[in-house]
């Protein structure tokens, strides 16, 4: 880039909160701005975010952030991997000098345990393992794994789900020029799941000043969305591929045991959180199953979270975020969606994944306390330095 070092933090702020505010703080000290790379409006679990990807990116900037760019749907509602992958490759391609990332345990160990999980042993162990013991989920045959090659001590790390992230950030980072800059999480912060499940009118005084005066605004209009008022679209859709003897192809994430599963259970099932809890077992997670309902839903094929993305949409910057965009764009080597309109200028291979995207999105905008009619897209917020 410049002399000047940038910093970039895959991220949710679903809400955020106080803990996010502590690790921006960190950054600010250490590089010249902070880049956001932040899901758009389904998380990495697979629920629907507390809100738009727009109003979450105004609280990232006024808390501290200087440029917010999406990782998009489906990238965004991935595998750990993959949600790692992708955002790592959109911070390498426009530049920064580090990714910054939380975690719960000493960066020694984190690299201890990645440089073994990338390993030919261990590759050998889990596939073996895994075939061996048809009833065990893949963290579960990694946490074994880990406990007989490192000890206790490493395998209680894995457990960690921040970790976990962690870990997949290290493996991504290999082959890039981004350095990761660890920043150990600070005990004692609400967690985004621990603050939203208070009360809807418990939430803002649970926030920063700042993430709370933007949601305040946005009250009972655009916040908080739920995705219980999306229960009928999820499963009458999964009731008419029922119907319909729909073949289904190549579903990201979606073995054809579970979607079968998905599908039966959708007859008897009237909500998305009743369907999550017949479906999770031993072989999948809840969040594994929420993941798979979305690609089932929305039509997400493999192929679309294998290959890495070819744009990202700025949501939010300031002065020193429109100079790191000056630069990246010179770099050329991702299209940078400044507003959504331009989207339809860009090559075929991104024009088609972002209205993949944008057509998603317009379902889940029906989440909002007041639906909106689909529209061509927001402009990114646009701050002070």
């Amino acid at each position: 880039m410049d002399s000047k070092k940038y910093v970039s933090v895959i991220c949710e702020y679903n809400p955020f909160h106080f803990g996010h505010r502590f690790q921006m703080d960190q950054l600010k000290k250490s590089f010249d701005g902070v880049v956001c790379i932040m899901s758009g409006d389904i998380v990495q679990r697979g629920s629907v975010a507390v809100a738009d990807k727009y109003l979450r990116a105004e609280t990232a900037l006024k808390n501290g952030a200087d440029l917010v760019l999406e990782l998009p749907i489906p990238f965004c509602c991935s595998s750990a991997r993959e949600f790692a992958r992708a955002g790592v490759h959109i911070a390498d391609k426009i530049g920064v000098t580090a990714l910054g990332f939380g975690a719960e345990d000493d960066e020694n160990t984190l690299f201890l345990i990645q440089n073994y999980i990338e390993s030919v042993e261990f590759q050998a162990k889990i596939k073996e393992f895994v075939e061996e013991n048809k009833n065990i989920s893949y963290p579960q045959a990694l946490t074994k794994l880990i406990e007989q090659s490192l000890g206790k001590k490493a395998s209680d790390v894995v457990k960690k789900p921040n970790n976990i992230l962690s870990l997949e950030y290290l493996s991504a980072l290999k082959g890039t020029d981004v350095k990761p800059f660890i920043v150990k999480r600070e005990k004692g912060f609400l967690s985004s799941s621990e603050i939203r499940a208070h009360g809807k009118n418990e939430i803002l005084s649970l926030l920063p000043e700042d993430s709370k005066n933007v949601f305040e605004r946005e009250f009972d209009v655009d916040f908080p969305r739920s995705e219980q008022k999306l229960d009928s679209f999820f499963i009458g859709t999964l009731r008419r591929i029922n119907a319909n003897k729909t073949q289904l192809c190549d579903i990201y994430s979606t073995p054809d045991d579970l979607a079968k599963k998905f599908i039966s259970a959708s007859v008897k099932c009237s909500s998305v959180a009743e369907l999550v809890a017949c479906c999770t077992d031993t072989n999948y997670t809840s969040a594994r199953v929420r993941r798979s309902i979305n690609s089932i839903v929305f039509g997400i094929e493999s192929s679309r979270v294998t290959t890495l993305p070819t744009y990202t949409t700025v949501l939010a910057t300031n002065e020193i975020g429109r100079e790191i965009l000056r630069i990246a764009k010179k770099k050329g080597e991702i299209d940078i969606i400044t507003k959504p309109i331009r989207a339809l200028n860009c090559k075929e291979e991104t024009k088609n994944a972002f209205l993949f995207s944008k057509g998603i999105e317009d379902i889940i905008s029906l989440s909002s306390p007041i639906p909106k009619p689909a529209n061509e897209g927001r402009n990114p917020f646009i701050g002070e330095e």
